[in-house]
């Protein structure tokens, strides 16, 4: 790779060898016009591929309208996108609009501690939510929680789909609110049982603590079916976190604050300067506006399921996690070499937290025969070795 790449950014990133230069449906090409098949989306953003036409036209309306004011005047933008998150929600909400996930969650974080008057926080081993200050408190993975100050004496970490951890967690007239990361994407696409999701609801309701989900991920309809997954796993949260997609790759998020909770917020006490903008929102209404479009997540359910069935007759892979288009692919024995492989078939695919499973998060528009060459792509890399 070109040398002065490196000059002048922090070396921070674990980089694939490949410069992007050119995004198209599902695929993406480098400076030298190869192209590659995109089942990782820069970590699950371009949820409706590269470059849509539709966010592409929306954007170039809205630039020729204005591209950004602050939250001092009304955008109409940003109250459309607002109405369309709501649309589908698993309850009754307004939507408060940031830039990152991790300024999602650290402000669920900080609203749950205003609104209860409470500083503890239940989150589960290998969640993550971020890498801000409370965010990265919250985070179940060790590594990520390496800076001072760090918290611990705030968070507790139970262990995920054990509801008996979770109560051994809770401390009485301590305990502000439970985050969940319905599923686990960097731990390794891990899911719980639905009897588990259920459980804790009727925990936090039981207990009086707030639940948080983080659907920075799940959330977008990735995993088929259904807009929100809590919606899936018959949850109510307090608070639903959303980010990644909802701008096919312009810089948005989203917290959604129930009614209970968003009545008692004062004028300023939560603020962002670019938070909601006309030009993201724009994408987003766009974005969002098509996935919620009539039989689209059915659709998103069928084909994931497809998906699922073809990697199934892979002989190496041992199990399959998570859920739709948020796919774990587990393998029999590690293989450290399975995304560079990839790489140089023409396929991009992402890692996780465990070793032996890699994450698959195409596009939730993929077409069946995109999919039929993926597979042939991983069965390929995967069998040769």
């Amino acid at each position: 790779m070109n040398k002065d790449f490196e000059a002048n950014l922090l070396q921070t990133y674990a980089k694939y060898p490949l410069e992007i230069t050119k995004g198209e449906g599902s695929f993406v090409f480098d400076e030298k016009g190869n192209k590659y098949l995109d089942f990782y989306g820069g970590h699950a953003v371009t949820i409706l591929g590269h470059c849509p036409p539709i966010v592409q036209e929306a954007i170039e309306r809205q630039v020729k309208e204005f591209i950004f004011y602050s939250n001092i005047v009304y955008s109409r933008p940003q109250v459309r996108l607002a109405d369309l998150l709501v649309q589908d929600a698993p309850g009754d909400y307004q939507v408060f609009f940031m830039n990152s996930g991790a300024e999602a969650n650290e402000t669920a974080l900080k609203i749950s501690r205003k609104f209860t008057q409470k500083g503890h926080i239940i989150s589960f081993r290998n969640s993550f939510h971020g890498r801000s200050a409370f965010a990265s408190a919250a985070t179940g993975i060790d590594s990520y929680r390496n800076f001072q100050p760090n918290f611990d004496e705030l968070t507790s970490f139970a262990e995920f789909g054990n509801m008996t951890s979770v109560q051994d967690c809770f401390r009485p007239g301590e305990t502000a609110a439970v985050i969940l990361e319905p599923i686990q994407s960097i731990g390794g696409a891990r899911k719980s049982s639905r009897d588990f999701y259920e459980e804790l609801g009727d925990f936090c309701k039981e207990k009086g603590i707030l639940l948080i989900t983080d659907e920075v991920q799940t959330g977008l309809g990735r995993t088929g079916g259904e807009f929100y997954f809590s919606k899936k796993v018959k949850l109510e949260p307090d608070m639903i976190t959303l980010a990644k997609g909802i701008a096919s790759g312009l810089p948005i998020s989203a917290v959604l604050i129930s009614e209970k909770i968003a009545r008692t917020i004062k004028t300023g006490e939560y603020a962002t300067t670019f938070g909601g903008g006309a030009l993201v929102c724009a994408a987003g209404v766009a974005t969002v506006s098509a996935i919620l479009s009539k039989n689209f997540l059915d659709e998103v359910q069928n084909n994931a399921d497809y998906l699922r069935g073809k990697l199934k007759q892979i002989k190496a892979v041992k199990s399959l996690h998570g859920e739709g288009f948020l796919v774990g692919l587990e393998l029999v024995k590690e293989d450290p070499d399975l995304i560079k492989n990839c790489l140089q078939e023409g396929l991009i695919i992402g890692s996780s937290y465990q070793k032996n499973i890699f994450r698959l998060l195409p596009p939730i528009n993929i077409s069946r025969s995109e999919i039929d060459q993926g597979v042939d792509f991983l069965s390929k890399v995967i069998n040769s070795n």
